[in-house]
């Protein structure tokens, strides 16, 4: 075999081994519940308890088609709202959240922005929000996890609407050096 066979060979060898970081993917719904306490910072307003499930969608198109059934976690989220009235769209609000599983526990911090305001709801004298977060996965060493990111798309409900609860569907994307 000739030396450029040879080199060709090893680069082919090289870009089919796996990448040095593991990666997990974890897809959750989280539905705020009173057994789930928080334990946030004084002066925090955003204050979530929540149970994690592993929703299910059609795989033909991902269309969600069960979003609860056991719990597979809990979440705690804590964070302040920096823009309600008036409401400023290109506001970030600091927030923060902890996943329990039983993987482990990951924790990360980052923003939440409202996108879209609803108030009142039409029929109910109390906002809807609508709102996404994207925040960065803390390291740990422990877990084995070197990097992430935790996204959301979140209704959030400041005080009880019928029909309507506080919940999320998450994201984490996990580095892991396994």
């Amino acid at each position: 075999m000739s030396i450029q066979r040879l080199a060709v060979a090893l680069v082919l060898a090289a870009l089919s081994l796996p990448a040095a970081a593991g990666e997990r993917v974890y897809l959750l719904r989280s539905q705020e519940h009173p057994d789930v306490t928080p334990a946030c910072p004084a002066g925090d307003t955003v204050r979530l308890g929540a149970y994690l499930y592993a929703p299910r969608s059609r795989a033909s198109d991902g269309l969600v088609m069960k979003d609860a059934g056991r719990p597979v976690g809990t979440a705690i989220g804590c964070g302040k709202i920096l823009t309600y009235t008036p409401f400023d769209p290109k506001v970030k609000s600091p927030f923060s959240m902890v996943f329990a599983l039983d993987d482990g526990t990951f924790t990360a911090q980052g923003t939440c922005e409202i996108t879209s305001l609803t108030f009142p709801v039409p029929g109910v004298p109390a906002p809807l929000l609508l709102v996404g977060c994207a925040l960065k996965v803390n390291p740990d060493a422990a877990l084995g996890v070197v990097n992430g990111v935790a996204t959301s798309a979140s209704v959030f409900t400041p005080v009880a609407l019928p029909g309507y609860g506080t919940g999320s569907f998450w994201t984490l994307q996990l580095y892991t050096n396994d």
